[in-house]
């Protein structure tokens, strides 16, 4: 488990956690901009609470859930299935050795204490602890804090499509080796809520790496695009 300062720990949640899972999606999701997330339905929180969809994480503070993730781990049994949806994750690797990171909420008084980077960091070690190769997530644009620490940890931006109208970035990072980008060519830098520019970069082949400066993206061109 993870200790965060003047929080309690970042364990792996389970059954008997899963009433205090449900008022915590509730509670969150209720404020939320529409298309900022999904909610699981009780059986898909189930799922992840018993560990058949996969793993769930939270931070408790004097027996209270404060902040949860879900991480979705495909099986032998439950493959990821279909077409590869996420840009530079090899078709090979797909249904077995591809992650997601899911549905990360905080509760409003527990927010900047660093609750979202450490849910991050337990998913991504117990990802490799899986066996799993790559690590992936969709993120709504708008929602600038969750992909900018997404970036902060390594994933880099491969796409971006349309969901019910509003655009969502795919991040993926490999968890063997960084993508592998031109370092001494090729790059520009994109606003962060500019939709059409993102979208412009990665339909030339650039991938973003990191955050700028002035809160923007940086993209630089991938190794493998002329």
């Amino acid at each position: 488990m993870t200790s965060i300062p003047g929080l309690s720990h970042v364990a792996r949640l389970g059954p008997e956690h899963l009433d205090a899972m449900t008022r915590l999606q509730d509670r969150v999701a209720r404020d939320l901009p529409e298309g900022y997330v999904r909610p699981k339905t009780p059986d898909d929180l189930a799922g992840y609470a018993e560990g058949r969809l996969g793993a769930a994480f939270g931070i408790v503070a004097d027996d209270a859930l404060l902040a949860m993730s879900l991480l979705q781990l495909p099986s032998e049994s439950q493959p990821n299935r279909g077409a590869v949806p996420m840009p530079r994750v090899p078709a090979a690797d797909w249904p077995r050795h591809a992650c997601f990171l899911a549905n990360t909420m905080v509760l409003p008084a527990a927010r900047g204490r660093g609750c979202q980077r450490a849910l991050i960091e337990a998913r991504f070690a117990h990802a490799a602890q899986a066996g799993m190769k790559w690590v992936c997530a969709g993120v709504h644009l708008a929602n600038t804090a969750s992909w900018r620490n997404l970036l902060a940890r390594g994933m880099a931006i491969v796409g971006l499509r349309l969901d019910s109208g509003y655009p969502v970035i795919g991040l993926t990072a490999s968890l063997h080796a960084p993508l592998p980008v031109r370092e001494t060519a090729g790059q520009m830098t994109v606003g962060a809520l500019d939709h059409m520019r993102h979208e412009f970069a990665l339909r030339h082949g650039y991938v973003g790496v990191r955050l700028a400066p002035d809160g923007g993206v940086v993209y630089r061109r991938a190794a493998n695009e002329r």
